[in-house]
This record gives C-alpha cells, sequence and structure tokens, in this order.
C-alpha cells in the first residue's frame, strides 16, 4: 500500500474526527440553552431537565474518550507510517474502526438531542423506574398489597385540587395577591416552598408534595395513560392536609 496514501488518509481522519466533534459540542451547547430557557417557562420540565442533562453528559463523556482514542490511533498510524516500513495493517484497521465509531456515535447523539419527543421518552423512562423499583420492593416484602391503576386523568384531576387547595390557603395567608389568574401563586413547588418558609406546613408534607408534583409532571409530560392509585390516596391525604391548616 502507497505510505503517502496512508499518511494523507489518516491525517485527514484525525482533523474531519475532531472538527465534526467541536461542530457538535457547540450544538449541544446551544440546545442546552433552549433547554434551560424552556425549563425557566415551566417548571414542571425541572425533574426531565436534570434527567435530559444526566442522560447527555453520560453520552458526551463516552463520546469525548471514543473522540480522543480515534484521533490518537489516526495520529499514531501516520507516525509510524515510513516510506520503507508500511503501518501494520491491525493498526489502520483500529483507527479507521473508532474513526467511523466516534462519527455515528456523533450523529446519533445529534438526533438524541434535537428530537422533539425528548421530554415524553425521559419521563416515560422515569416512570419505568419507578416501576421497577415498585417491583423489587414488592419481592422484597411478598406481604405488601400490590399496586392498583387507575386512568391517569383521574390522578390529574385530583392534582388540580390539591394545587386549587394550596392557592386557597396562600390567598388566605395573605401570602400571594387576589385576582382571577391562578398562575400568580406559581407552581406546586414554589407554593410548597411558600408555605414552609411561612411555617404553615412542615418539612414532612413538603417532601410529599414536591415528590406527588414529580410524579404528576411524569405523568403528564410521560403522555401516560394510567396511574398509580397509591398515588391519588396521597393526593387525597395532602388535599385534606393543606385545608387544615389553621
Amino acid at each position: 500500500m502507497n505510505t503517502d496514501y496512508i499518511y494523507w488518509t489518516f491525517t485527514a481522519a484525525a482533523q474531519c474526527v475532531s472538527t465534526f466533534v467541536a461542530l457538535l459540542l457547540t450544538g449541544y451547547a446551544l440546545v442546552l440553552s433552549q433547554i434551560e430557557a424552556a425549563r425557566e417557562r415551566d417548571d414542571s420540565l425541572q425533574e426531565l431537565h436534570a434527567v435530559l442533562r444526566a442522560s447527555y453528559h453520560a453520552r458526551l463523556t463516552v463520546l469525548a474518550w471514543m473522540t480522543a482514542l480515534a484521533v490518537v490511533l489516526s495520529l499514531l498510524v501516520v507516525w509510524v507510517n515510513r516510506t520503507d516500513h508500511v503501518t501494520p495493517g491491525w493498526l489502520m484497521s483500529a483507527a479507521a474502526f473508532f474513526d467511523i465509531v466516534a462519527i455515528v456515535a456523533g450523529l446519533g447523539f445529534v438526533v438524541t438531542i434535537i428530537d422533539p419527543a425528548k421530554y415524553q421518552k425521559a419521563a416515560e423512562r422515569q416512570l419505568d423506574q419507578l416501576e421497577q423499583q415498585q417491583h423489587l420492593l414488592q419481592q422484597a416484602q411478598p406481604y405488601r398489597e400490590a399496586r392498583d391503576s387507575l386512568p391517569a386523568a383521574d390522578f390529574l384531576r385530583a392534582f388540580r385540587q390539591l394545587e386549587r387547595a394550596m392557592r386557597e390557603q396562600l390567598r388566605r395567608l395573605d401570602l400571594i395577591g387576589q385576582g382571577p389568574d391562578e398562575k400568580l401563586a406559581g407552581s406546586v413547588r414554589q407554593m410548597a416552598a411558600t408555605l414552609l418558609d411561612n411555617g404553615s406546613i412542615d418539612e414532612a408534607l413538603h417532601a410529599e408534595l414536591l415528590e406527588l408534583g414529580r410524579y404528576r409532571n411524569l405523568i403528564f409530560h410521560g403522555n401516560v395513560d394510567e396511574a398509580d392509585a397509591s398515588m391519588l390516596d396521597r393526593v387525597t391525604r395532602a388535599i385534606g392536609m393543606i385545608r387544615s391548616i389553621v
């Protein structure tokens, strides 16, 4: 094999891979800023935003190391290549393999971050993890009652009643202004924080409200049809506790 051909091929490969990943990181920074802006507009995306950032960081870490290995191997091929000594075939094959894998992985990452259904898929993954945790708990405690399911619309309807009860208490305590716009009170997270700071609820109820809000966000953005019936019971109890605030 012509040594000049090897030299120019793997020199160009190293440059292409590194340039491609640099452009990829620039695009990721732009997408991340859009995700941050969406989270600021919709507080219910906060949990999913954290999940997406963790997922993207893990994939970028693998992609970065893979790119570094591809570039190093390509440069090693160029360095070993001599007029009187052709680079070993196994080394060229390894460099070509990692060059291709780095580019394909980068394209896969691009498709992932621009996916318009990324929030729904992230919510579905989180719900699957919750179901797996409940299944393991059921196995560890065989006498624990099995979970029932109910239409997600019933849970969301009850959760809206919880939000309404929290807003009513905030208005009664003069913690928000009067007016027809219910969004004045903010999200459940913000309302729970306000009630906690005011001393109207304790840390346990605050944590319960945050957990219920997190589950509601996963159900809503995951676009699922069923919810855990026990969560409806927890919402009902929370409504009673909120309404009992004096």
